[in-house]
């Protein structure tokens, strides 16, 4: 399944950069009035509603879900919720861009990942450009006291889990389809969504639904250009590139009049998109 292409990698990689930003951004306005077991709950609900239509078109026919690596969907489902969760926390008490770059630490968690689970070494491009796109990173985030608080740890964990969760994408992407990917994803999370959803349930109202309705179509967008992303591309590649959510992040928080874009914040910027290309050579994993 799997058809290498730089070009390709990039291209979708960057539009799952962007609409993650999108779907972080919306997560963060409905938090204002949905607690967070419902947001996901119905983010996975109604992603899987607006994928169904898609997926006979795709795949000819629904017996084409027929899978043989089913743990693997499941360990991904388990890990990308987890990081859901931890992602959620972390957009309730922190600004909208130190809330995603935090969580988009996972790059620097995946060659730990990697190195366990393939028992392979990387080259020193891949360490020079993870570096320098984690200095980026510290230049944008410019840490002080917060950065050690609870909801920065749970950020973190969104990025460990997110590392765990991404190379399994690209181990799946062997096999499967990228329609087949999201399918299992969100078949499979929704019910071990709704189990934290029994203690904290709320009625949406009208404006609340249509907030769900959108985060769902927002995720799904975002679920496929990732997996897309992962058939093109090793998950150091696409994990790299996928810190450019950051940059859309603060972008976000800098039109809507919430942050000021400073110097130290465009040079860090510039340095993720220059450790990206640094990261995208010489890499030899699974």
């Amino acid at each position: 399944m799997r058809h290498e292409s730089s070009s390709l990698a990039i291209t979708y990689s960057l539009l799952a950069a962007c609409s993650y930003a999108v779907l972080a951004f919306l997560i963060q306005k409905a938090e204002g009035f949905l607690p967070n077991p419902v947001l996901i709950f119905f983010r996975q609900f109604f992603g899987l509603l607006i994928l169904l239509p898609i997926i006979p078109i795709k795949l000819g026919k629904f017996k084409e879900l027929k899978t043989k690596v089913f743990p693997l969907h499941m360990l991904r489902a388990f890990a990308s919720l987890s990081s859901m969760f931890c992602l959620y926390f972390a957009l309730r008490y922190l600004p909208l861009t130190d809330a995603v770059l935090l969580t988009y630490t996972r790059p620097l968690f995946i060659p730990i990942v990697v190195y366990l689970w393939f028992q392979q070494k990387w080259t020193r491009n891949t360490w020079s450009g993870l570096l320098v796109g984690f200095l980026g990173v510290i230049l944008i985030l410019r840490p002080g006291e917060k950065i050690f608080d609870v909801a920065s740890l749970v950020g973190l964990a969104a990025g460990l889990l997110g590392a765990i969760a991404f190379t399994t994408i690209r181990r799946l992407t062997k096999t499967e389809p990228a329609e087949r990917i999201t399918f299992y994803y969100m078949a499979l999370s929704l019910p071990l969504a709704s189990i934290p959803l029994a203690n904290s349930w709320q009625t949406p109202t009208p404006y609340g639904w249509g907030f769900l309705v959108l985060i769902g179509l927002v995720a799904i967008i975002y679920q496929l250009f990732l997996a897309r992303a992962y058939r093109h591309a090793k998950a150091v590649k696409v994990g790299s590139l996928l810190y450019s959510s950051v940059a859309f992040a603060y972008l976000f928080d800098f039109f809507l009049g919430n942050k000021e874009i400073p110097l130290t914040a465009i040079i860090g910027m510039i340095l993720i998109v220059f450790g990206s290309v640094i990261a995208l050579r010489d890499q030899q994993q699974p």
